[in-house]
């Protein structure tokens, strides 16, 4: 017989979104539960990378001590290496609330530090307990899972949060298959002795194109690099090539990142990872269920990055959830899809027109060219790229004022 359970809001998934999410509900009094099937820490595959936009989101909730207490130090720098060879390395201005740094941090250590400050602040855990699936109610939704005696739990909540990332267990039995098909597929490992691993270091090979390989430094004292590469997943379904051969050759003596890895040695065996950035595809809202983060497809287009948009995200459907709860009103829940929109859409758009015009080489190389000659473009650069700085703001005037100039113009042509 299964265990009825009741709380407020149900939390599917205790990763960046689950955790932040669960977090904010319960600093703001509302009861929650929050569900896993794994127990923390626990590994995720993942390239560790904390832009300065997910750097913020962990600052507004008082986190980003808690990984400096932990000895991981702000990555300031960022090298773009284009198809040509082209090298540019810039540091990363702080614009608007974002910070001018990054972290690097594993996901073993990132979510073991958001699920334990959401237990701290009177989030309810429960660690090995798997969702099932979606249960008939009447009208306040009812999820089916297992623990990990095998126990069935019907837990009933007002409202639920799906965060239980690519393709969770929970996901795949409530979204539509259309809404499943990763959009890219990324593989990394682990390697030591890389040289000059002080910036997050991204390298666009041509073989790679419209995707990148990268080079992010062991974030703290003895942690080693994580290199990987990441690909449309059409992409890699029309070269006829597999993941793992890609990586071999990226991390070999043929591809731009060779000066940094010629000396140095893989520690782990290499693992993969989807990249939900379908965004047209994605669902936000379903009646009284919240998708958040990669369950809702809210990974960049342009670098494959989703830890900001599922801290911001789970932020949000808590803000919604509140809201709707504290005035009876579950059509109050609509406000989440807005913000997303608001917060995600346009930068999306925007990501996904610069992606298809970078698979050309020829332009690849210029704006590498161009980045490299003018100091403050290569911030705004990027800052496109570590979602600091809408793509959108390529539309602006007065930057193709700048690039259009006569000389940068015959510059570039000469030199990109």
């Amino acid at each position: 017989m299964a265990r009825a359970v009741e709380t407020e809001v149900l939390v599917v998934g205790a990763g960046p979104a689950g955790s932040g999410a669960a977090l904010s509900l319960a600093r703001s009094g509302v009861q929650s539960l929050v569900i896993d099937r794994a127990h923390f820490p626990r590994d995720k595959v993942c390239g560790d990378g904390l832009p300065p936009r997910a750097v913020a989101a962990l600052r507004r909730v008082g986190l980003e001590a808690a990984l400096r207490e932990r000895g991981y130090r702000p990555v300031e720098h960022c090298r773009i290496v284009g198809t040509g060879g082209g090298h540019l390395l810039t540091d990363l201005a702080p614009r608007d609330c974002f910070p001018g740094y990054s972290y690097v941090v594993p996901r073993r250590e990132l979510d073991h530090v958001l699920v334990t400050a959401a237990r701290a602040a009177g989030a309810e855990v429960w660690e090995g307990v798997q969702g099932l699936g979606l249960l008939d109610g009447d009208g306040a939704p009812v999820v089916e899972a297992v623990d990990g005696a095998g126990t069935t739990l019907h837990l009933r909540a007002q409202v639920v949060i799906v965060a239980d990332g690519s393709r969770g267990s929970f996901s795949r039995r409530v979204l539509p298959k259309e809404h499943l098909q990763a959009g890219g597929v990324a593989i990394r490992l682990y390697m030591e002795g890389v040289h000059e691993t002080g910036a997050l270091s991204f390298f666009l090979d041509r073989r790679l194109l419209p995707g990148y390989g990268w080079v992010f430094p062991g974030g703290a004292a003895g942690l080693p690099a994580n290199v990987g590469v990441g690909m449309e997943a059409r992409a890699l379904r029309a070269g006829k090539v597999g993941l793992r051969s890609l990586l071999r050759w990226f991390v070999g003596p043929g591809s731009l990142a060779w000066p940094y890895l010629s000396r140095a040695r893989a520690v782990s065996e290499p693992a993969a990872f989807p990249l939900q950035f379908s965004y047209r595809r994605g669902l936000r809202r379903s009646g009284r269920l919240l998708f958040a983060g990669d369950a809702a497809n809210l990974v960049s287009p342009l670098s494959g990055e989703g830890v900001a948009y599922a801290l911001e995200s789970g932020e949000e459907a808590a803000r919604a959830a509140v809201g709707a709860l504290r005035s009876g009103d579950m059509c109050r829940l609509a406000a989440y899809d807005r913000a997303v929109r608001r917060l995600l859409a346009a930068d999306y758009l925007g990501a996904y027109l610069l992606r298809r015009a970078l698979v050309h080489p020829t332009v690849n190389n210029a704006v590498v060219g161009l980045l490299r000659r003018d100091r403050e473009m290569a911030r705004g650069g990027v800052g496109i790229l570590t979602n600091t700085v809408s793509p959108l703001h390529l539309l602006h005037p007065g930057v193709w004022v700048r690039m259009l100039s006569p000389h940068r113009v015959v510059s570039m042509l000469r030199n990109g």
